[in-house]
């Protein structure tokens, strides 16, 4: 084969393995077998090996396609705190899969990979950190352009938001009920400039 052709392959069955641990760790908890994720993705524990160091490595990989995705369109540089906040509020609304659980993948099952596991936990804290990050760049840029307000320390408004992101996470899947288009506006009166 090529070397674009052996490329193509590789990462085809690391996303083969990847969408195969969304739907059996969703389905069946973390404890799933390797063998059951393998089985799904048509692939060998070999190929397994190939793509992940080991069990961690694989669980991140697959928190990261989950959620690094949804944070980076919400966080983009071209992407204002206003949109930001309005892309979140509209993912509720119509509980798209990385909010309500795609393929029953849900929130808590990466809290509890968190619990069990340091190295998982590490690079869950380190997703919410450049989120955090973006977060505070695109409301010091919006400082700047004069749409949000300069008062507003922009650190202590990331974190409000992370926090906020987070807790509606598990009110999501906890099925509880929200107002989201009061909490999407109260997040947005926080920001906007005095009239």
């Amino acid at each position: 084969m090529p070397p674009r052709s052996r490329e193509l392959t590789k990462q085809a069955t690391r996303n083969a393995l990847i969408a195969a641990g969304i739907h059996e760790l969703g389905a069946h908890g973390l404890d799933v077998s390797q063998e059951v994720i393998c089985a799904r993705a048509k692939r060998t524990r070999g190929a397994f090996y190939v793509h992940f160091a080991d069990r961690d490595a694989f669980i991140v990989a697959v928190m990261e396609h989950v959620l690094g995705g949804f944070i980076a369109t919400l966080t983009s540089s071209s992407a204002d705190v206003r949109t930001s906040i309005r892309l979140f509020a509209e993912a509720v609304r119509r509980r798209l899969p990385v909010v309500a659980g795609g393929s029953k993948l849900r929130f808590h099952h990466i809290l509890e990979a968190c619990r069990r596991s340091r190295v998982i936990g590490d690079a869950y804290r380190g997703v919410v950190a450049t989120a955090t990050t973006s977060l505070v760049a695109a409301i010091q840029r919006d400082q700047s352009a004069g749409r949000v307000r300069r008062e507003l320390d922009p650190e202590t408004v990331a974190q409000q938001m992370v926090v906020t992101v987070l807790g509606m996470l598990a009110v999501t899947e906890l099925d509880l009920p929200i107002e989201i288009d009061r909490i999407e506006q109260a997040l947005l009166d926080a920001i906007k400039l005095a009239v």
